[in-house]
């Protein structure tokens, strides 16, 4: 089936062609470039993302891991695509705020240490079921302080964490680096960590409206916000995802024992603001309460908070969207 899609824009670039543009550059060669993790291959250096950032075990099985790894500048060194294994389903997932490291030569200036620098806490493990369920998962080594996915690039660019491409505070508003970045040092971090991490996005959606109908994207975070709830689905009241698509989401979660609210704080950030408007993709935006799988007892921030109840939750996560929606979705 071929892709009629909407024009949409990236970085600030009105008047892209996204059929042309995902289908005839990405989508079809996308298979054949770095960005493609083959799971059936193992862990063998440069394919798997474990090679190029590994974890650190801890006596429970699972901690955080390393930063400052210098060969994320590698074509392909800090954003994959992940094939699903088996059956493909339309189902693309992403994981902006899941990589913690910081490339050392840009690390110079910063004011607190790497590894003390937020991020959505073992999502990328959490997760780490979407392949074998047939979900194509969009996935980045880089901390989101480097250049953060969820920010356009095209607004503001270096202040507050909150709304920066470039954060130049954390989340309490302390200094991230010494000095104020440049724009060309900017520039060059959104090359480095952002653009990459859409165009592969971009890629695989591309591919997938080429074989089904509509595309689910989820796009998937963590709070340690203390908010009455365990899942928030952002879908940006109502513009970037269908009211069946957000609701099927609702229902599958909270059947399986989450409290859900729907934007209550988190009503989607950039990347499902992209798809506003676009009639094959829903977009949602997935915030996860961290208390559903980390120990946040005694405010361990900016400590790396341990593992709480994660293998229960990875397990029920995987149950929501293997049994509660993926099956309801139509097939072709």
């Amino acid at each position: 089936m071929r892709s009629q899609v909407r024009r949409m824009s990236y970085s600030g670039a009105a008047g892209v062609d996204l059929p042309t543009r995902l289908l005839n550059r990405y989508g079809r060669t996308a298979c054949r470039r770095a960005l493609h993790v083959d799971h059936g291959a193992g862990d063998s250096v440069g394919n798997g993302w474990h090679s190029v950032y590994p974890r650190r075990r801890d006596p429970g099985g699972l901690s955080i891991g390393g930063v400052t790894m210098p060969d994320l500048r590698k074509p392909g060194g800090g954003c994959w695509e992940e094939r699903p294994v088996g059956r493909e389903v339309p189902v693309v997932a992403c994981i902006p705020h899941g990589g913690r490291n910081f490339p050392a030569d840009l690390a110079s200036d910063l004011a607190v240490p790497p590894d003390m620098l937020w991020s959505d806490w073992l999502t990328r493990e959490l997760y780490e079921f979407l392949p074998s369920l047939g979900v194509t998962t969009i996935v980045t080594a880089f901390s989101r302080y480097v250049a953060d996915p969820n920010r356009d690039p095209a607004g503001d660019q270096h202040g507050s964490f909150w709304s920066s491409v470039v954060p130049a505070q954390t989340p309490e508003g302390g200094p991230v680096y010494h000095r104020p970045l440049s724009a060309a040092e900017i520039s060059h971090r959104i090359r480095l960590a952002h653009r990459p991490f859409h165009r592969a996005l971009d890629a695989a959606i591309g591919r997938l409206l080429d074989r089904f109908y509509r595309v689910l994207l989820l796009d998937l975070h963590s709070f340690g916000l203390p908010l009455p709830a365990d899942i928030i689905l952002g879908d940006q009241h109502g513009s970037t995802a269908s009211p069946q698509a957000v609701a099927l989401l609702e229902t599958a979660f909270a059947a399986n024992g989450f409290e859900v609210r729907r934007n209550d704080r988190f009503a989607g950030g950039w990347t499902v603001r992209r798809f506003a408007g676009e009639p094959r993709v829903d977009a949602v935006q997935i915030e996860l309460n961290q208390r559903r799988y980390l120990n946040l007892d005694g405010d361990p921030y900016p400590a790396e908070p341990p593992p709480g109840c994660f293998a229960a939750t990875s397990r029920l996560l995987r149950t929501t969207l293997g049994e509660g929606v993926i099956p309801q979705l139509p097939a072709a």
